[in-house]
C-alpha cells in the first residue's frame, strides 16, 4: 500500500492507539479500509463497513465530531475488528479514520488532537498498492496449497489434518468439519476448549445442513449465536459456517474466541469459500476411497461365503 508507515504510526502513538484505520467511501454508504497502522496495516484492502450497519461510523459522519465507544474487555467495534476502546473521527465526508486502543487513552484525547491525528493519518495512506494485494493473493495460494496436500487415505485423519489447514489460514482457534456419510465429526481446538463434547457440535453442524444457510458469518456471536444446541458455548466472538458439497456432502466450522477476538475480513472470507470447495473434493476423494475399501472387502466376505456352500 501507497503508506507512509512513519506517518501513520506517527499518528496513531500521539493519541495512545495500537491501530489505525483509514476507511474511504467507494458507493453509498459503503466504506472500504485502504490502509494506516498497527492491524490497520495488515487488513488494507481486506475491510469494509457500511455507514447504514455502524451506529458510531454513522454518527462521526452526521455529527461531524469524534465518536467513541468503548468497553470492559475487547468488542466489535466495526467490519471484522475488535479492541477495548476505539473513537471514530471524521476527515471529510467521505472519508473517516478509526483509532483503536486496548486502555482509555482514546477517552481522554481532546477532540482537537484526534482530528490532527486522523488528518495526518488519511494524508499517509493512498491506495493499497499492488504488492499488498499480491501479498493477499499469494497467503490464498498457499491456503489452498496446504488443503490439497492432505492425504487422503484415511477419512478421519483428512478430517483432522482439513480442521488444521483451515484453522491456520483463518487465523482461528476452533474449527470442526461435519460430514454427512456416516455422520462423521472433527473438531480442532487450539489455544480455546469448548465446552461442548462433539456429538453437541455434531448436532449443531447437522441442522446447520438441513437449514441449507450458506456461506453464513457472523461477526458478533453475542448478537447472533452459534447454531442450536452451541448457542449456549461460552467464549466464541465470531463465526463462518462453510457449505462442502458432492460425496464430502457436510459442514465446514471455524470460529474467532476470547483468545484473540477478532472477526472474518473480506480476504477470509474468500479464502473460506475457495477453501470450501478444494476440502470439498478433497473429502470426497477421501470418502469414495473408504467407500472401495469397505465394498472390496464386503465382496471378499460374499465370494467366500460362496466358495464355502
Amino acid at each position: 500500500m501507497s503508506t507512509s508507515a512513519p506517518r501513520a504510526d506517527a499518528a496513531a502513538a500521539s493519541v495512545g492507539a495500537a491501530d489505525l484505520f483509514v476507511l474511504r467511501r467507494v458507493r453509498g454508504n459503503r466504506f472500504v479500509h485502504f490502509g494506516g497502522s498497527g492491524r490497520g496495516a495488515g487488513w488494507a484492502g481486506i475491510v469494509e463497513a457500511i455507514a447504514d450497519e455502524e451506529d458510531a461510523l454513522r454518527e462521526a459522519l452526521e455529527s461531524r465530531r469524534p465518536v467513541r465507544v468503548g468497553a470492559e474487555r475487547k468488542e466489535l467495534v466495526f467490519g471484522p475488528y475488535y479492541a477495548r476502546a476505539a473513537a471514530f473521527v471524521p476527515v471529510t465526508n467521505d472519508v473517516v479514520v478509526v483509532f483503536g486502543a486496548e486502555d482509555d487513552s482514546l477517552q481522554h484525547a481532546p477532540d482537537d488532537q484526534l482530528m490532527s491525528a486522523a488528518t495526518l493519518g488519511a494524508e499517509a495512506v493512498e491506495a493499497v498498492s499492488p504488492a499488498k494485494r499480491l501479498a493477499d493473493e499469494l497467503e490464498e495460494l498457499e491456503a489452498v496449497r496446504a488443503a490439497l496436500q492432505v492425504d487422503t487415505a484415511d477419512v478421519g485423519q483428512a478430517m483432522r489434518d482439513t480442521c488444521a489447514v483451515a484453522a491456520h489460514a483463518l487465523s482461528c482457534e476452533v474449527a470442526a468439519i461435519y460430514l454427512d456419510d456416516g455422520e462423521r465429526i472433527s473438531v480442532l481446538e487450539e489455544g480455546w476448549r469448548l465446552g461442548s463434547r462433539p456429538e453437541r457440535i455434531a448436532t449443531a453442524l447437522r441442522g446447520v445442513l438441513g437449514d441449507g444457510r450458506f456461506p453464513y458469518c457472523v461477526q458478533d456471536a453475542s448478537v447472533v449465536p452459534p447454531p442450536s444446541p452451541l448457542d449456549d458455548e461460552e467464549g466464541v466472538r465470531s463465526y463462518y459456517l462453510l457449505e462442502l458439497t458432492g460425496v464430502a456432502r457436510g459442514v465446514l466450522f471455524v470460529a474467532h474466541t476470547d483468545a484473540a477476538p477478532r472477526g472474518f475480513t473480506l480476504l477470509c472470507r474468500r479464502l473460506g469459500l475457495r477453501l470450501a470447495e478444494v476440502v470439498s473434493a478433497n473429502l470426497g476423494v477421501a470418502v469414495t476411497r473408504a467407500w472401495c475399501s469397505d465394498q472390496a472387502e464386503r465382496l471378499h466376505v460374499e465370494f467366500a461365503k460362496l466358495n464355502a456352500t
